[in-house]
């Protein structure tokens, strides 16, 4: 039990041996931290567009790693999506987009998207409160 002790054999605290509890223990805690944090979406994410004189809602509710598209209420479309850091990447029938996450994950900006999805650019998604 030697190669415990916090003090040396002069009586004097040992700085190595506290220094390196101390970076396990931070190590410990980052770990946890980073393995709690969800790797998936859940609940639904909402962009109003208001025209003129008519105003439509785009949700995509995610579930696991599957997305579905809803226009005003009625499904549309369905398809898959990922997570890499802040980066969202969705393949929603054969289309693709890439939105930025926020850090608290409660909403994204669409970065880009292939075809007439491409008209999203720049709108912000925003989950909604529904359980």
């Amino acid at each position: 039990m030697d190669t415990l002790k916090i003090k040396n054999a002069s009586g004097k605290i040992n700085k190595n041996m506290i220094i390196g509890g101390s970076a396990v223990l931070i190590v410990i805690v980052g770990l946890c931290i980073f393995f709690s944090l969800p790797k998936h979406l859940t609940g639904e994410y909402s962009h109003t567009t208001n025209l003129i004189l008519v105003s439509s809602t785009d949700t995509l509710k995610f579930d696991g790693d599957k997305v579905i598209e809803y226009s005003d209420g009625e499904k549309t479309h369905s398809g898959t999506y990922t997570i890499s850091g802040n980066e969202l990447k969705m393949t929603i029938d054969s289309y693709n987009m890439t939105a930025k996450l926020s850090d608290d994950k409660q909403s994204f900006v669409v970065e880009s998207a292939d075809g007439l999805a491409g008209l999203t650019e720049g709108f912000k998604y925003t989950k909604s409160d529904k359980k």
